[in-house]
Parts: structure tokens; sequence; C-alpha cells
């Protein structure tokens, strides 16, 4: 990036990160968009509504919502424009790639991949494994978003077994029986609610040759997650389980086999030249 890109920054405002109201930055909730929200029942009248759904979709932070509102006005081209505004939207744009890389405890030489969602970014991930690699290894009660885009990519699945110790056995005879290149695994079970001992998963992955990918999706919300003090080569989540509007999503982790890939979407910035 231009060493001009980085300078210029949003003319100074309120505190971003202050909590509207009496609500001080430590309290037990935050402050969210539609808190209060009043709707109609079937029967007749109105009654405030109780939001169930924040594990699928979390409601947007208020602070979060009142800094997009203060950055709006400065919206412009990322990467491709020398004015003001175009400068100031990509600095900030790369300033969240590094705050993304904090966040998950990343490696310096991690890359930070904007995607549309926890999905987008395991799609695109497969798109990147490297041909003749190995297979890919995943036990059989992952997500969708974990499961579906390694089929036709020598997924191999191993069966969940009645505890979590017969399941690593048997994880670890997969990962022994044929060259495995990833292994692919949820942070959190939405299935089942567990939360797999990820630095177990990965030593395992890494004494077989292989790398491991972790769907942090039900996981980054609710726990402190290392890259790289845990082992992790590769990680994604959703900004919409994690308060944030707009449903963007991270993929983060080593850059050779993402810096190998074909485009994973053909058209502007990704070509040199036509």
């Amino acid at each position: 990036m231009p060493e001009s890109a980085r300078r210029p920054e949003v003319p100074a405002q309120p505190d971003e990160h202050a909590v509207p109201g009496d609500a001080q930055p430590d309290a037990a909730l935050l402050a969210v968009r539609g808190a209060g929200l009043h709707v109609p029942l079937v029967g007749g009248g109105r009654v405030e509504y109780a939001n169930l759904d924040y594990a699928a979709s979390a409601p947007c932070l208020s602070a979060v919502a009142e800094h997009i509102e203060r950055v709006l006005p400065y919206s412009a081209s990322v990467h491709r424009g020398a004015g003001f505004a175009s400068q100031v939207c990509t600095s900030l744009y790369e300033g969240a790639r590094a705050d993304v890389a904090r966040f998950v405890g990343a490696r310096d030489d991690d890359l930070v991949l904007f995607t549309r969602n926890t999905t987008d970014a395991v799609n695109l991930l497969a798109g990147a494994l490297p041909a003749g690699a190995g297979d890919v290894v995943l036990f059989d009660l992952e997500h969708h978003a974990n499961l579906l885009p390694w089929r036709g990519r020598g997924a191999r699945c191993v069966a969940t077994r009645p505890t979590l110790a017969q399941s690593l056995v048997a994880l670890e005879a997969e990962l022994r029986a044929a060259p495995a290149a990833l292994l692919a695994v949820t942070g959190a079970s939405n299935v089942t609610g567990e939360a797999p001992p990820l630095a177990r998963l990965a030593r395992l992955a890494h004494a077989a040759g292989a790398r491991i990918f972790v769907d942090a999706a039900q996981l980054a919300p609710h726990r402190r997650v290392e890259m790289a003090a845990i082992g992790i080569d590769y990680l994604a989540f959703s900004g919409h389980k994690l308060y944030a509007p707009f449903g963007a999503g991270v993929l983060v982790g080593a850059a050779d086999w993402l810096d190998a890939a074909r485009p994973y979407l053909a058209g502007g910035g990704a070509v040199r030249e036509v």
C-alpha cells in the first residue's frame, strides 16, 4: 500500500468505542440496535421483541453503527483512488485487516482476506487447496459451511464416536491412513455445542504433515482465539455473529496457498492486465 494511503484519518469525532447512554465499556451488556423494538402480535397488540436468534445473527452494536455513520461520508474507492476520501477508506480498510489479525492472534505473515461470510471464506480456501497436496479430513458433524465446500476435493469424513477420546483416536488413524493436506474442524459445534481441543487437533494434523483449518463462526464471539499460539493455519468467521452489520466474513491464514491460487472471483482488481 502506498505510504500516502496510510496517512489520512477521519477527522476527530467522539470516541468511536464509547458505549451510548449510561452503559460503560465493561458493562455486562453493550448497547445494540433494535433493543426495545416492539412488534405486532398475531392476535393484536404489540409487545417488546425478544430476540432469540443471537447465535445465528447477532444484532449490530450501537457503537459499531455510530462508527459506520461517521465514516460513511468518506465512502470511496479502496486502493483505486488518489483523492482524500479514497485514501481515508484505504487506510480504514487496511487498518481493519490489522485489527482482525490482532483479534485472532495471527502470525505476522498471515493474510487477512475479507469475504462475504464464513461459507464464502471456506469456499475460497477450498479453491486454494493445492492440486495433489492430499485429501481434506473432517468429522461428519461439521456445519454445512465446513462440510459441503470440501466435497469433490478428496474429502474424508471421520465418524464421530461416543466420546471425544474415541473420536480423536479415530481421527489420528484417518490422518495416518493416507496423505492429507488439511484437517478442517469446527471451533465450536452448532450441532452439539462442544468446543474441541484445537491445540491437540493442530498437533495431530501437523504430525501427519497436514494443515488445520478452523471454522470459528460460533467460537469467535465467545472465546479468545490465538492462531499462532494454538497452531491454527487457517481460520474463518462471520461478522454477523460478532455484532457487526452487513454480513462481512474473514479468512485468515498462511499466504503460500492463497497467493498461488487462481483468483476466486475474476474481474476488476483480480488481474494485472487484459
